[in-house]
Parts: structure tokens; sequence; C-alpha cells
């Protein structure tokens, strides 16, 4: 099997150019299961409807997973320029 973009930006070589990389991976899982584990506890968040009244727990639940979701794009975010720090630039004038 073939590896995977995870796994290309968690080798050894990339890790000590971009050691940050590792840690953008964790940050990656901590929030897949924090996720997963909201939605375990409250199955309605992927409901639109919303009891009335919505439990303190269940309303921060929904808070929590809309500030995870912002903050796993800045993850991305930076993760991409982490990468793209790390491909040399094209010489435009050689054109091989």
């Amino acid at each position: 099997m073939p590896p995977t973009n995870a796994d290309r930006r968690l080798d050894p070589r990339v890790l000590a150019a971009a050691p940050e990389l590792a840690l953008l991976a964790l940050l990656d899982s901590a929030l897949a299961i924090c996720t997963s584990a909201l939605r375990a506890e409250h199955p309605t968040l992927d409901h639109d409807l919303r009891p009335d009244p919505e439990p303190p727990s269940l309303r921060e639940a929904r808070r929590l997973l809309a500030a995870a979701h912002r903050f796993r794009c800045t993850v991305d975010r930076y993760r991409n320029a982490v990468i793209d720090s790390l491909v040399p630039p094209r010489d435009h004038a050689d054109p091989f």
C-alpha cells in the first residue's frame, strides 16, 4: 500500500526539517477524538432539531465543536504553510 500524505508528513526526514509537523499530527488526532466523543455523548449534535430548553452540556458541546472546527482549519493552514516552505521554489528560467 502506498504511503498516505499523513505518512509522508511524519517521515523522519520531513520531521527533521519541520518538527512541528509531529505536534500538528497529534493535535489532529486529539481533535478527532474529542469530536467523536462529543458526538457519541450528544447524538443530537448532528441534527438540526434542538431540545427546548437545550441542556447546558449540549449547548457547550456545540460551541466546542465549532471552536474545534475553526482550530482544525487554522492548523491545516499552518501545516500547509510549513510544507510549502519545505519545497524549494522552482527556477522559472530553467525549462527542465
